[in-house]
């Protein structure tokens, strides 16, 4: 499951449809891989330092991945705002 790579923004107005923005998420995505390689890591050890240490296994990396399947599971949210003048909407693709 991949996460969201497209987010697209739609300020307008209740008469006006008004204009629409399309932002890559896809370069965020890029710009953190390697922070999140890094943090994986991290929990790996963690993990098996803790087990091997015979200490509460506190499952760091499972709960990493959950985490990611959060993100894959938010593709195709619809937020709409509207207001009494301003209609805004936001899509994650």
């Amino acid at each position: 499951m991949f996460p969201p790579m497209l987010l697209y923004v739609r300020v307008g107005t209740l008469e006006r449809p008004g204009f629409g923005v399309w932002l890559p998420l896809f370069l965020v995505w890029l710009i953190l891989l390697p922070i999140v390689v890094l943090v994986l890591l991290i929990t790996m050890l963690t993990d098996v330092v803790l087990f091997l240490i015979n200490q509460p296994y506190h499952h760091y990396t499972l709960l990493l991945f959950r985490c990611f399947g959060v993100l894959g599971a938010a593709k195709g949210t619809v937020v709409s705002i509207r207001s009494a003048e301003n209609v805004i909407a936001i899509d994650l693709v």
